[in-house]
């Protein structure tokens, strides 16, 4: 009985576990999403964590750890003159050296996409300026400013939620072992013994006394009680599973 009462609240603390409510991805830190993309179609891409509310868009690609080159002496705040070994050598080279011969431009040209939006959208503020919020996904694209990041790098793409720790699985086997019997109290009353009779002798002048009453031996005790220590497993069962089967109907009340 003791392995079968220790399955059933074994399965019932199971139950309460899986019905508890997970932690929301409110509690993790924000993120942001960054795209990288370099010349020849190569792309890469950063999930960026920060505790602030919201942060700047130079602030975001600083987090990235990729080798930056800035220009903040010009009137439109900073500027991105290289990523990493593209771009140019700013202050040896204008930060827009190759937008300089009248012919085709290549720059680091600036896009974002708001938490929710289906399309990229070319950002008229400089990074130092733009407020990225959580959600948000960043892109630096090398070109002529119009050729967008692709349509599938959203957020989700980029930074996935974390996956859930499966629960681990329990196997509640079915008891095979017989109960042993229940002892049963049985009453056991002795019979009581006939009473002897007494014989008058006769006697010449007198008349013989009666005989003394012979006592009737006292009935031998009932055994009324039963074995009450072999019920107290059940009972702890009983009070267990009610008292937890109480406590998750308030907690989902």
């Amino acid at each position: 009985m003791d392995r079968t009462v220790n399955r059933a609240i074994l399965a019932l603390l199971l139950l309460v576990v899986a019905l508890w409510p997970a932690p929301a991805r409110a509690d993790e830190p924000n993120q942001a999403g960054l795209v990288i993309g370099f010349d020849g179609g190569r792309v890469e891409t950063r999930c960026i964590a920060f505790e602030e509310e919201a942060i700047s868009g130079d602030q975001l690609l600083a987090r990235s750890g990729l080798d930056l080159i800035l220009d903040t002496s010009g009137s439109m705040g900073l500027i991105i003159c290289r990523i990493e070994d593209l771009g140019c050598d700013f202050p040896s080279q204008p930060c827009f050296c190759q937008c300089m011969g009248g012919g085709d431009c290549a720059y680091w040209n600036y896009f974002y996409r708001t938490p929710g939006a289906d399309t990229w959208t070319y950002s008229p503020l400089g990074a130092g300026l733009r407020k990225v919020e959580p959600g948000t996904v960043e892109a630096w694209v090398w070109g002529d400013g119009h050729t967008p990041p692709a349509g599938d790098l959203t957020f989700d793409a980029i930074c996935p939620p974390p996956t859930p720790t499966p629960l681990p699985t329990v196997e509640v086997e079915a008891s095979t072992e017989t109960p042993p019997p229940t002892a049963v109290a049985t009453t056991v009353v002795a019979a009581a013994p006939a009473a002897a009779t007494a014989t008058a002798l006769p006697a010449a002048t007198a008349t013989a006394e009666p005989p003394e009453p012979t006592a009737s031996p006292t009935p031998a005790a009932t055994e009324t009680g039963k074995g009450l220590a072999d019920y107290w497993p059940f009972g702890l069962m009983v009070l267990t599973l009610a008292g937890l089967g109480a406590w998750v109907w308030l907690r989902r009340s």
